[in-house]
C-alpha cells in the first residue's frame, strides 16, 4: 500500500524541522489499509538507516493498553482475575495499613489509584522483588478513586499482579495469550540482537530522565551513555529486564494496527464484546480526565484526537513518539510511530503533530 502524498508531505516537513528523524504510519478503515508508509531515518547514530514499514519502534507507553489492559482482559476471560479485585488479593504482600490496601486492579488500569505519576525506582531497586518493596513504600498522592493521575508506578504494579494471576512472566503471558493467538511476530519484548538493524534507535544518554530524577538520582551510576538501540529506552523498564506493563514492547505500525483491530472489533474475537466496550467507555467521569480500560478518551481536553476525530475516539501515546488512536464512529485506526527522542531528547509538542496527522488522515 502506497503512502498518501498529503500525509507524507506533512510528516516530512516535521522530519526536516528536526521534530523526529523518521516515522512509520498506517491508516485503516474496517480492516482495509487506506495509507501506509515510512520516511526519514530509523537510526541517525551510530550509523544512518532509513525507516521502513517493517521498522520496529520502542512503543514506550503503548505497552500499557496492550500488555496491561488487553492482558488483564484475557486473564479475566480465563477466570484468573477480575478487574474489580483488590490488588492485595493477587499480591498479599501489598497489605498496607493505609488507604492503598483498597486499590483495585481497575484503579490501576484507569490511573485512579492515587499512586504518583513517576518515580526513578531504578535508583533504589533492581528486579521485581526489590521493585515491589519500593512500590509498597511509596506514599499515595491522593486517596484511591479520588482523581485520575497518569501513573507509571501504577502500571508497573499492575504488571506484577498480572504475572501472579497468570503464573508466568509478563513476556510469556503476552506471547501465549495475545500475540500467539493473533500470530503477530512483530510485537514483542526484548527483541533479539539479530533484529537490531530493523529497530529504530532512541536516546543517547538519559538527559530527560536525569532531569526528572533530580536530587534523587544523585550518586546513581546506572545512567546510560550510549544510544539505546534495540534495548528499551525507559529506565524503570530496563531495571526490570526490559519487561513491564508500563513500557518495554517493540512493534511495527502493522502489528499495532492488528492489535487495534481486536479492540475496535470484531477482529478475530480475542476479546469479549463486553471487554471491548470497557475500552471505549468512560470509567472515570468527574475525576479530571476521561479514561477507559487502558485508554484515554477523546472527550478529555487536549488529546491528540481533538479537532480531528470523533469525541468517542480513544487511544494512547508513548514518550518515544508513538501513538495509536481508534475512532469507532468512522471505524478507523490511526497509527503513527516515531523515535522523536533520537539521537537526543528534544522538547517537541507531539500531540500537536499527532493532531495534524489525524486531521489529514481523517480526510482520506
Amino acid at each position: 500500500m502506497n503512502g498518501d502524498v498529503r500525509v507524507e508531505e506533512y510528516l516530512r516537513a516535521h522530519v526536516e524541522a528536526g521534530d523526529f528523524p523518521g516515522a512509520s504510519y498506517l491508516v485503516a478503515e474496517e480492516g482495509r489499509v487506506l495509507a501506509e508508509g515510512a520516511l526519514g531515518l530509523a537510526v541517525v547514530r551510530p550509523r544512518r538507516i532509513p525507516a521502513a514499514t517493517s521498522t520496529l519502534y520502542d512503543l514506550a507507553s503503548l505497552t500499557k493498553p496492550f500488555a496491561g489492559a488487553l492482558l488483564a482482559a484475557r486473564l479475566a476471560s480465563a477466570g484468573r482475575l477480575r478487574c474489580e479485585d483488590r490488588l492485595v488479593r493477587l499480591l498479599p504482600e501489598w497489605d498496607r495499613e493505609d488507604e492503598a490496601s483498597r486499590i483495585s486492579l481497575l484503579d490501576l488500569l484507569t490511573h485512579r489509584s492515587g499512586l504518583p505519576a513517576w518515580k526513578p525506582l531504578y535508583v533504589h531497586a533492581t528486579g521485581r522483588e526489590e521493585y515491589l518493596r519500593s512500590l509498597k513504600d511509596l506514599a499515595l498522592d491522593r486517596p484511591p478513586g479520588a482523581r485520575v493521575v497518569y501513573s507509571d508506578p501504577g502500571y508497573i504494579l499492575l504488571g506484577f499482579a498480572l504475572e501472579r494471576a497468570g503464573g508466568a512472566s509478563l513476556e510469556r503471558l503476552f506471547a501465549e495469550m495475545i500475540t500467539g493467538p493473533l500470530q503477530i511476530t512483530d510485537l514483542l519484548y526484548r527483541p533479539e540482537p539479530a533484529l537490531q538493524r530493523r529497530i529504530a534507535a532512541t536516546e543517547e544518554g538519559n538527559r530527560k530522565e536525569r532531569l526528572l530524577a533530580g536530587p534523587e538520582g544523585d550518586g546513581y551510576n546506572g545512567w546510560r551513555a550510549e544510544v539505546a538501540w534495540g534495548v528499551v529506552h525507559d529506565l524503570n523498564a530496563r531495571a526490570l529486564g526490559g519487561i513491564s506493563a508500563h513500557a518495554g514492547l517493540f512493534g511495527t505500525a502493522r502489528a499495532v494496527h492488528l492489535m487495534a483491530r481486536e479492540v475496535l472489533g470484531p477482529g478475530t474475537g480475542l476479546l469479549e464484546e463486553s471487554q471491548r466496550l470497557l475500552m471505549s467507555t468512560n470509567l472515570t467521569a468527574g475525576l479530571g480526565e476521561d479514561r477507559s480500560l487502558g485508554f484515554l478518551l477523546a472527550s478529555s481536553p487536549g488529546t491528540a484526537a481533538e479537532g480531528a476525530l470523533s469525541r468517542r475516539s480513544f487511544g494512547h501515546t508513548g514518550f518515544t513518539g508513538t501513538s495509536l488512536w481508534i475512532d469507532p464512529d468512522a471505524r478507523r485506526i490511526y497509527v503513527l510511530l516515531t523515535n522523536r527522542v533520537h539521537p537526543e531528547f528534544r522538547e517537541t509538542d507531539m500531540n500537536a503533530i499527532r493532531r495534524g496527522f489525524h486531521q489529514i488522515a481523517a480526510a482520506l
